[in-house]
């Protein structure tokens, strides 16, 4: 039977944080610290004005480093739990937008939100304003809570999303889907109604705005984990955010067992311009790439919390479902499956199936790197092993060639390791060659209702299944119960039944079956628009990466693959 027609009753809501400008009012700022940020080395100009502790309210066998200012609560929420300051500037508000989109940029690019919000709303000039905090709350309500906003019988309190709710199995859940700053506010006056434009980003924008001191270093003898939170325990706007290595089954790397003395410059910090005190153009974002970069890791922030990750242990077919991913396994019509599921025909609105020949198209890696033993020696390490290496092949009866990209990464002192880089570097690329575009206006997946609207909680790197329902009937489309030589033969069948001729719709339906990769995907980048006008409602559109099993899933050899390749990609 179909899929029920769902009905959904969304709401959304923006907490704002403002800090005012206090412009030619006597000032009542704390102090700057005597010793700023551009001076600082970590040995002759000590400042840690902040303290990394474990974070308490972490699952059992995660290790989450906070930080948190000398004497205060061990953690204090993350930058935007704040609501009032002791100066009497800061302030925060809850509203309505008339209209928000919320976009998850992937594993590489910082997560954005844009609001447009009724003036009328919220007058504030943006000029009275010195910075802004921005978390957006998304989700559904009862029916009867969205009539009565909609008839002007609720009260204003219930018109507001809960920050919480519990889940179908009573199991607590969250509608906050974003936290970071504002990077741009615009009031516009015309022939229609006043408006606010707000473009945020999340709390990446933090690490982004803070220059890198000349001399101040991260840490080459403790865990990678911890000597990011030990840098950052410089910073003082860092307070409230945590440092978290995934997967907690796996054991962080420290940089100096793995980095000889010329990567990135001893210390590990950036060079200063000209080799003195010169302008310094190097943002702790960017210090904290090149450094997990150089280790074969990614970096991304993950509300507020920056987690520290192999691209493997994210991306790989092998990896399970993240820990803290509310989504649970579900029966419809007797079928169960263990993942979210897509289905053109029941509950997408549009499909889009791609595959980018050029830029995207998968390559060997080979990753160099001198110095790292303190001499001119180049090492070298490759990926994948010979006997996996893929061949550029055009049509016709040319010799088919291997394709390669070069890396230089300074100052590794082992192959081992840059052997891991090249395989990071692989993986990336081996994700992104084929995608599946999906739209819908549903916010569950296939078997979810306006009480589970758990495709608001995927994240990159979740998987997702996309089927195409041909028939509600179609029993073996639903179960995969079809074996490969059927799969075979039907796919041959309705090519010749198309003109194609014979021979070509064997070699099509061969290459069909042997592809393998033609339902699991992997989420790379999701928005998500609202509108409190017109027809209103919620439209989401995924972009999915796809598993090439046999093109992307290779490893290292014995010994020297991380262990964490069949553990759960999240914390």
């Amino acid at each position: 039977m179909p899929q029920p027609l769902q009905t959904y009753y969304p709401r959304c809501t923006a907490r704002l944080i403002f800090r005012f400008d206090e412009y030619g009012a006597e000032s009542t700022l704390k102090p700057a610290p005597a010793s700023t940020t551009k001076n600082l080395n970590g040995t002759t100009v000590p400042r840690s004005p902040l303290t990394v502790q474990p974070d308490p309210s972490a699952p059992p066998g995660v290790t989450r480093y906070v930080l948190a200012p000398p004497g205060g609560a061990t953690t204090v929420g993350g930058p935007q739990d704040q609501s009032q300051s002791s100066d009497g500037y800061t302030y925060d508000v809850t509203v309505i937008p008339k209209s928000a989109a919320w976009s998850q940029n992937g594993i590489q690019q910082a997560g954005t939100v844009n609001l447009t919000i009724k003036y009328v709303d919220c007058p504030i000039d943006p000029r009275l304003v010195r910075s802004c905090g921005v978390e957006l709350y998304l989700g559904c309500v009862t029916e009867d809570a969205f009539v009565a906003t909609n008839t002007g019988s609720a009260s204003p309190q219930d018109e507001v999303l809960p920050a919480t709710y519990a889940g179908p199995s009573g199991e607590p859940r969250t509608n906050l889907r974003f936290q970071g700053f504002v990077n741009k506010w615009d009031v516009s006056w015309g022939d229609s109604e006043p408006t606010i434009t707000i473009d945020a980003q999340d709390n990446s924008m933090l690490l982004h705005n803070q220059e890198c001191p000349p001399r101040l270093s991260i840490s080459a003898a403790l865990p990678l984990d911890k000597a990011v939170a030990t840098y950052l325990a410089n910073f003082v706007q860092f307070a409230g955010l945590s440092v978290e290595y995934r997967p907690s089954t796996d054991t962080p790397p420290i940089l100096g067992s793995v980095l000889g003395e010329t990567a990135l410059r001893p210390g590990l910090g950036p060079q200063p311009a000209g080799g003195g005190g010169g302008v310094q153009k190097h943002s702790v974002w960017d210090l904290l790439t090149d450094v997990c970069g150089a280790t074969a890791h990614l970096i991304r922030m993950d509300g507020t919390t920056l987690v520290i990750q192999r691209a493997k242990s994210l991306l790989g077919t092998s990896v399970a479902q993240r820990a803290d991913d509310p989504f649970r396994p579900r029966t419809v019509d007797g079928v169960s499956f263990s993942c979210r599921r897509f289905l053109y025909g029941r509950n997408v609105k549009t499909m889009k199936v791609s595959r980018d020949f050029g830029k995207k198209c998968v390559q060997n890696v080979e990753v160099r790197s001198q110095g790292g033993n303190g001499d001119k020696t180049t090492l070298i390490g490759r990926f994948p092993l010979p006997p996996d290496r893929q061949v550029y092949a055009l049509p016709g009866n040319a010799q088919p060639d291997q394709k390669w990209t070069v890396y230089s990464v300074p100052g590794i002192k082992d192959q081992p390791t840059l052997a891991k880089i090249a395989q990071g570097i692989y993986e990336q690329m081996g994700r992104q060659e084929m995608g599946v575009e999906i739209k819908t206006h549903n916010l569950g997946s296939f078997g979810g209702d306006n009480t589970d609207p758990d495709i608001l909680d995927c994240k990159t790197g979740d998987t997702v299944e996309v089927l195409v329902n041909r028939d509600d009937d179609d029993v073996n489309e639903m179960t995969h119960m079809e074996t490969a030589l059927t799969a075979q033969q039907s796919n041959a069948a309705l090519m010749v039944s198309l003109g194609f001729s014979q021979d070509f719709a064997n070699a099509y339906a061969r290459a069909y079956v042997n592809a393998g990769f033609t339902t699991t995907y992997r989420v790379k980048t999701m928005k998500v628009t609202w509108s409190s006008e017109g027809d209103g409602g919620v439209d989401i559109t995924l972009h999915t990466t796809n598993y090439v099993q046999v093109r992307a899933d290779k490893f290292l050899p014995p010994g020297q693959e991380p262990s964490n390749v069949s553990t759960a990609g999240g914390a």
